[in-house]
C-alpha cells in the first residue's frame, strides 16, 4: 500500500543527502517523496507517473510490460519523479538503503534539473491537477458518448502525438492562422476596367495592356489567399484543431493528447543531458573585485565578480536564492555577526567546517578578511538637480510682487478676495510640475565620481554632520578649526558654494543650504533629520577603491574616533555603521572589535599591530590625533599576536531569505569576517558525501547496472554521465579554446593542464542553457569517442547479425545528433491546407537522408485523414525520387513528382 510519511531512517537519509545537495550548490522544488509497493509502483509508471489519468487501453498495456519485465527478466524501476512544484517522487517499498539514498540524490539532480533548466521554463508546474482535471473531463465524455466512441478517437490522436513543434514555447514561428473558412468563398471579382458609355472610346479608357496587368494582379492575389497556411506549419495538432470540422468533444480530446505532448516533450529533448545531471542572508557582505557588496545584490543582478576566499581571488559561476529558510544567527566575542542558513558551513581555525546549526558557544571559529580586494574604479554618478519653481518664477508667471506670493504661502495658500486667480493658479501649476516651492536657487556643481574629496565629504557628515529636513541645512559641528575649514573647502571644490561657520558655544558650526545638494546626499543615501542611530556607510562608499574607501574612513575617525594608550577607537551610535565599519577594517588587515557601551553608542577598537595597520592603511587626517595614534603604538611591547580567529558567544534562531554563490577552485568566500563555504550529481554526493564504508558494494553494483551499456541501445545514464565528467575535467584544466585546439603537439595536449579550476562554473552554465542536441553538438569531442570507444552499427541481411559500421567521429556525431532532433522523429509540416482548392490537407515530409517507415506514414496519413474528413495528401521521398502517397478515405494512391 502507498505510504506518504517517509519511516524515520528514510526521513533521516533524505534530510541528509537534501543537505548535501544544497551544499553543491543544487536549487530544486521541495520534493515529496512516495514509498510503493512494486505493484503500485509499476501502476503509477504506467500512467507517466501520475496517480490519475483518463482510462485509456494504452496504460493497461504498458503496466502490463513492466510487470512482465519485473517478473522475467528482473528489471527494477530505481526512480521516478514528475516535474511538478512541489516535485513527486516514488521510492520502492523494500529497496536496500543505500538504493533509497541513491535514488534521492538522483531525484534532487533532476528536480534541479526541471527548475532551472530553460527548456523547462514553459512547463506546466501544475500538471499533477491537470492531469486529475484531464482524467474527469474524459470520463464525463465516456459517460455521454460511450467508452467505445471516446476511446477510438483517444487512439487516433495519441498516433499523432509526435506531430507538434518541439520548440514552439520558445521560438516564435511566422506561421499563418487563417481564421476563416477556405471552403465558402464568395463569388470571384472579375476585371471590367473603367465603365465607358461610348464604345469607340474602350481602348483610350480601358487599354488592353491595363486590362492584362490588371487581371494578372487579381489572379495573383486569389493565388495567395488559396495558400493556407500561407507558411508551413510544425504543429500538425494545432492546425487540426483550429481548422478540421471536429465536434467540442473531440477537440477537446485533442487538445489534452497535445498539451499533454507538450508537457513531457522537454523531458525527451533533455535525457541524456538532464540523466547526467546553503546560503547567507540578504545583507550578508561579500568582499569582491567590484567593491564590498551584500550577497543578495551579487544573486539578484547575477554579478560575475571576484571573490576573496580568505587567501586569493577566485571567480563567481553560479547563483542561488532560496525564500523563508530557517536561519543561524552566530555572534563571536569581538562582535562579529554571520546569519545564514542552517546547514550554512563556515571554516574553524584548523581548515575544517562546520554547519551553523552544530556549532556551539565557545568553539572557536576563523576571521578572514578581503586581503586587499578592492574595486578598481571610480563610482560613476548619474544624477542631475530636479527643476524646482522659486518664488521669483511664480511671482513673474502671475505677475504680482514677490510679498505677494510670500504673503499667500504664510496663509497657508489661504485664498482671500485680494488674491489674484493668476497666483493660485501659477502657484499650483508650480507645485504639480517641480514639487516644492524654495524661496531662490543656488546652483550648484555635480560631482560626476566619487573620489577621495567626496568620500571624505561623506566621512564627516556620517560622523559628525547633519541635513535638516525643516531648513534645507547641511551642517556640521566639531570643537578642531582645522576640521571646520577642511569641511568649508570640501564643500566650495565640491558645489561649488560658500559655506558658512562661526562658533558656537566651543564648537564650530559649517553650514550651507541647498536643496539640490540635500537631493544629492539623499539620492546618495543619507538620512536627513535625527538620524544618528541610522547612519551607514554609503553604498557608492562600499564599492569605490581602496584610497577612497580610506579617505571615508579618516574623515569618519576625524569626527568621532580618537587615539590612546587604549588603540585606535571609533564612537558612533548607528549600530549598522559600527557593524559595517568593523567589516571594511577586515580588508585592510585591521583586526577590531566591536562592543555596545551603557549609553548606547557603539565601540569599535583596534589595538596593538592593527592599530599600527591603520595608522600606515588609514589614519587621521587631524594632526592631534594622528600624533596621540603614532605615540600609542610606538612601544612596540604592547603589540601581540592577533589571532584571526574568534570564540562564538551567542547563537540565535530565526527565519529569512537566504542567497548563495558558487565560487570556483576552493569553493569558499569571505563575507562579513568568517570564511564561508559556497553550496552531479547522485555519484558525486554519493561518493564523496553520503556514502558509508559499508555501502561502497552494494552502491557499486547498482550504479553500474544503472550505467551499464547494452547491445543495440543508447544509455543516457552513462552517455550524459561520463560527457559531464569530461567537460569539468577539460574545463579544469582548460582543455579547450584555440590555443588547446591549435596545439599539434600530441605529448603537450596529454598532459595539458593549465589548473583553471572552472569545471563546477560549466557545468552550472550548461544545466541552464542546452539540451540534448546542443550539448551533443557542442561538447563532444574525438577524444571523448575514443576514450567511450563509441561506434555506429548496421544490420548486414547477408548474415543477418548487427555489425560496426563505423569509429569516425563525424558519422558518430552525426548518427548521434540525428537521433536526437525531433527524437529521431521525422519532420511533418502543414504545406497546404486547401490543396487544389478542394479543402483538401497537403503534407510534407522534410527529407534528410532518411526515408519514412511506408506502413508507419500510411497508418498516420488515415488517422489524420479521419479528423480532418477530406482527402490527405503526403509528399516525401522514396528511393531518391519524390513521391506523392494520397489517402481518400478509402483507398491509397502514390505518383510521382519528379
Amino acid at each position: 500500500m502507498k505510504s506518504t510519511r517517509l519511516p524515520p531512517e528514510l526521513q533521516a537519509a533524505w534530510e541528509e543527502i537534501e543537505t548535501y545537495a544544497k551544499e553543491y550548490g543544487l536549487d530544486f522544488f521541495p520534493i515529496i517523496y512516495e514509498v510503493l509497493d512494486y505493484r503500485t509502483l509499476y501502476e503509477t509508471a504506467a500512467l507517466g507517473g501520475f496517480p490519475i489519468r483518463y482510462p485509456h487501453w494504452r496504460f493497461g498495456m504498458e503496466y502490463d510490460q513492466l510487470m512482465k519485465g519485473h517478473i522475467w527478466l528482473g528489471s527494477t524501476i530505481y526512480e521516478m519523479v514528475i516535474n511538478t512544484n512541489p516535485s513527486y517522487a516514488y521510492l520502492l517499498e523494500g529497496n536496500e538503503m543505500v538504493t533509497q539514498k541513491m535514488v534521492m540524490a538522483h531525484v534532487a539532480a533532476h528536480v534541479d534539473f526541471f527548475k532551472n533548466n530553460m527548456w523547462f521554463a514553459h512547463t506546466n508546474r501544475k500538471m499533477l491537477d491537470e492531469m486529475a482535471n484531464h482524467a474527469a473531463r474524459v470520463q464525463r465524455m465516456i459517460d455521454r458518448y460511450g467508452y467505445e466512441t471516446v476511446e477510438e478517437f483517444i487512439d487516433i490522436c495519441l498516433s499523432l502525438e509526435n506531430l507538434i513543434d518541439y520548440h514552439a514555447p520558445y521560438i516564435k514561428r511566422p506561421e499563418a492562422q487563417t481564421h476563416h473558412s477556405v471552403l465558402a468563398e464568395e463569388d470571384l471579382p472579375v476585371v471590367e476596367g473603367l465603365p465607358v458609355e461610348r464604345s469607340y472610346m474602350r481602348d483610350y479608357i480601358n487599354p488592353p495592356e491595363f486590362i492584362e496587368q490588371q487581371r494578372k494582379r487579381l489572379e495573383r492575389e486569389r493565388a495567395r489567399q488559396k495558400k493556407f497556411p500561407e507558411n508551413p506549419q510544425k504543429d500538425v495538432l494545432l492546425f487540426l484543431m483550429n481548422y478540421a470540422p471536429l465536434e467540442r468533444w473531440q477537440h477537446s480530446i485533442l487538445e489534452i493528447v497535445r498539451d499533454e505532448a507538450y508537457y513531457f516533450a522537454p523531458q525527451g529533448m533533455t535525457k541524456i543531458l538532464n540523466e547526467g545531471w546553503a546560503c547567507c542572508r540578504y545583507d550578508t557582505l561579500v568582499f569582491t573585485d567590484q567593491g564590498v557588496l551584500r550577497i543578495g545584490d551579487i544573486v539578484a543582478q547575477r554579478q560575475a565578480v571576484r571573490v576573496s576566499d580568505g587567501e586569493t581571488p577566485q571567480a563567481v559561476y553560479d547563483w542561488a536564492a532560496f525564500e523563508n529558510y530557517e536561519t543561524i544567527r552566530v555572534r563571536t566575542r569581538r562582535g562579529l555577526e554571520l546569519e545564514g542558513s542552517v546547514n550554512h558551513r563556515v571554516m574553524l581555525p584548523d581548515g575544517g567546517w562546520r554547519r551553523l546549526d552544530e556549532l556551539q558557544v565557545g568553539e572557536r571559529v576563523r576571521i578572514g578578511g578581503g586581503q586587499n580586494l578592492w574595486a578598481q574604479q571610480y563610482v560613476a554618478l548619474d544624477w542631475s538637480p530636479v527643476r524646482h519653481a522659486t518664488l521669483a518664477q511664480i511671482a513673474d508667471a502671475a505677475e504680482v510682487e514677490v510679498e505677494t506670493v510670500i504673503r499667500y504661502q504664510r496663509s497657508v495658500r489661504g485664498v482671500h478676495a485680494t488674491t489674484p486667480a493668476s497666483l493660485v493658479a501659477a502657484y499650483d501649476a508650480a507645485i504639480a510640475d517641480h514639487g516644492p516651492i524654495i524661496r531662490r536657487r543656488v546652483p550648484i556643481r555635480v560631482p560626476e565620481v566619487v573620489d577621495e574629496r567626496l568620500a571624505a565629504f561623506l566621512g564627516y557628515l556620517c560622523g559628525g554632520g547633519h541635513i535638516s529636513a525643516v531648513r534645507h541645512a547641511i551642517e556640521l559641528m566639531t570643537a578642531d578649526e582645522d576640521q571646520a575649514r577642511a569641511f568649508a573647502d570640501l564643500v566650495r571644490s565640491l558645489f561649488g558654494i560658500e559655506a558658512r561657520w562661526r562658533r558656537d558655544g566651543n564648537r564650530w558650526r559649517v553650514s550651507f543650504y541647498s536643496r539640490d545638494a540635500q537631493d544629492f546626499l539623499v539620492h546618495l543615501g543619507l538620512k536627513t533629520g535625527v538620524a544618528a542611530r541610522e547612519k551607514r556607510v554609503p553604498d557608492v562608499i562600499l564599492r569605490s577603491p581602496k584610497p577612497v574607501v580610506a579617505a571615508f574612513l579618516r574623515a569618519l575617525y576625524d569626527c568621532d574616533g580618537c587615539a590612546g594608550d587604549a588603540g585606535v577607537v571609533l564612537s558612533t551610535a548607528s549600530e549598522e555603521m559600527g557593524r559595517t565599519v568593523q567589516v571594511l577594517l577586515l580588508n585592510f588587515g585591521i583586526l577590531a572589535s566591536r562592543c555596545a557601551n551603557t549609553d548606547g553608542t557603539w565601540h569599535i577598537r583596534a589595538t596593538g599591530r592593527s592599530a599600527a595597520v591603520f595608522f600606515a592603511e588609514i589614519g587621521f587626517g587631524l594632526a592631534r590625533k594622528q600624533a596621540a595614534l603614532a605615540h600609542s603604538i610606538e612601544d612596540r611591547r604592547r603589540f601581540q599576536r592577533e589571532e584571526w580567529s574568534d570564540e562564538i558567544v551567542a547563537i540565535e534562531r530565526g527565519r529569512a531569505h537566504v542567497y548563495d554563490i558558487s565560487v570556483h577552485a576552493t569553493h569558499r568566500y569571505a563575507a562579513q569576517g568568517f570564511i564561508n563555504h559556497n553550496s552531479y550529481w547522485h555519484s558525486e554526493i554519493m561518493t564523496k558525501k553520503a556514502l558509508r564504508d559499508d555501502e561502497l558494494i552494494d552502491f557499486a553494483d547498482h550504479h553500474s547496472g544503472v550505467v551499464a551499456v547494452h547491445p543495440g541501445r543508447l544509455n543516457p545514464y552513462k552517455l550524459g554521465l561520463e560527457l559531464l565528467r569530461n567537460i569539468e575535467f577539460r574545463w579544469n584544466t582548460g582543455r579547450f579554446g584555440k590555443e588547446y585546439e591549435e596545439c599539434e603537439d600530441l605529448a603537450a595536449k596529454l598532459s595539458w593542464d593549465k589548473q583553471l579550476g572552472l569545471g563546477r562554473q560549466k557545468l552550472f552554465e550548461i544545466r541552464r542553457l542546452y539540451n540534448d542536441v546542443t550539448f551533443i553538438d557542442e561538447f563532444l569531442t574525438p577524444e571523448f569517442v575514443m576514450e567511450q570507444k563509441l561506434f555506429t552499427f548496421r544490420y548486414n541481411r547477408d548474415t543477418d547479425m548487427y555489425e560496426i559500421a563505423s569509429r569516425e567521429f563525424k558519422e558518430i556525431k552525426e548518427k548521434l545528433l540525428f537521433r536526437l532532433t525531433n527524437f529521431g522523429q521525422p519532420f511533418i509540416y502543414v504545406e497546404d491546407g486547401n490543396y487544389n482548392n478542394r479543402g483538401e490537407l497537403y503534407l510534407r515530409h522534410r527529407y534528410e537522408g532518411v526515408e519514412l517507415k511506408m506502413d508507419y506514414a500510411r497508418d498516420t496519413l488515415r488517422n489524420i485523414q479521419r479528423i480532418w474528413t477530406r482527402p490527405v495528401h503526403l509528399e516525401t521521398v522514396v528511393d531518391e525520387k519524390r513521391r506523392l502517397i494520397s489517402f481518400d478515405g478509402r483507398d491509397f494512391s502514390e505518383r510521382k513528382m519528379d
